[in-house]
This record gives C-alpha cells, structure tokens and sequence, in this order.
C-alpha cells in the first residue's frame, strides 16, 4: 500500500513503517462493522479474531455481503511479510467482522448502533464503520456508550469515514 510508505512522495503517506518497530497491534482487536469479513482471505485469516456478528440476523456468526469489509480489514489489519497482497497499518491486530448489508432503510441505523454496541461488548478497542448514515440519536447513544464504556471503561477508538462522493459529512 503506497499510503503506508511513499519514498517517492514525500508527505503522501502515513509513514506508519517507522512505527512498527515500536508497535504493531499485537493484542489490539479492531472491529470492522461493515458488509463482513471473508474470515477465510489468505492476506487476514490469521489475525481474525474467533468472535463476529451479524447485524441483519442479530446472531453469530457474521455473513459476507460484499467485498468492501474485506478490503477496510486488509487496511487495518492484512498480515506482513507473508509474499500476499499487502500489509495493513497494524498488521498483527486482531480482526472481528461485524457484517450488514450497508442498504439504507428504516432499519439501518439501528442496525448499525447494534453493531457498534456488540463490537465494544465483546471487546473490540477500535470499532471502524467505513460507511455513510444519517445523524440519528440510536447511533449517537452507540458511538457515546462505545467512547465512555469501551475498553472497560476507557473508551474505544471510533473510526468514521468522511465520505467518498461529496456532499454534506454527518458524522
């Protein structure tokens, strides 16, 4: 991933290769709430976490919806120096799926609220929802309980995507 190091421009990355040697997520549990992980992908099967959820269902395991869940667990989370594909940003975290099938409906705030509360319950440190959604108080009181109660009361990291099309960002 050239957004992970950039010799040739820099400034144009996070330059996260110098922090590996300092840490690299060992012990981290990142929950991606999101169309699902395919727990089975040569690049992620080894730092999926044995715990996920369904959102559309309310039960376990999670189900795979789409590839996008996928693609963000490999940015977070895809194992290094393994000759596969590429290197997430905290390559030896573990990764917990939490799927839906990301359609808006009456329903999908809630469905995600759902999401975020069972990835910070079943301990996940941070909780990623690469996905665009109305305001909505079921989905503040989530991200609000997620912030103070996570992590056994010292809050989870929530990471929130700005969007890809323009346009106003709710959250």
């Amino acid at each position: 991933q050239w957004g992970l190091y950039n010799s040739e421009h820099e400034g144009y990355d996070i330059s996260v290769s110098p922090a590996w040697d300092y840490a690299t997520g060992r012990g981290v549990k990142i929950a991606i709430v999101d169309e699902g992980i395919e727990l089975t992908h040569s690049d992620l099967a080894a730092n999926i976490y044995n715990l996920s959820y369904d959102t559309e269902t309310g039960t376990s395991p999670s189900k795979v919806y789409g590839d996008h869940g996928t693609h963000c667990a490999g940015i977070a989370a895809a194992v290094r120096n393994n000759g596969r594909y590429i290197t997430g940003v905290a390559p030896d975290a573990k990764l917990m799926s939490v799927s839906n099938e990301l359609m808006s409906g009456s329903t999908f705030e809630s469905e995600m609220a759902d999401g975020i509360n069972w990835a910070w319950k079943n301990g996940a440190d941070i909780i990623s929802c690469s996905w665009r959604s109305n305001k909505s108080s079921i989905l503040e009181e989530a991200i609000d309980s997620a912030l103070t109660y996570g992590r056994n009361g010292k809050g989870c990291i929530i990471v929130k995507s700005a969007g890809n099309t323009g346009g106003a960002i709710t959250y």
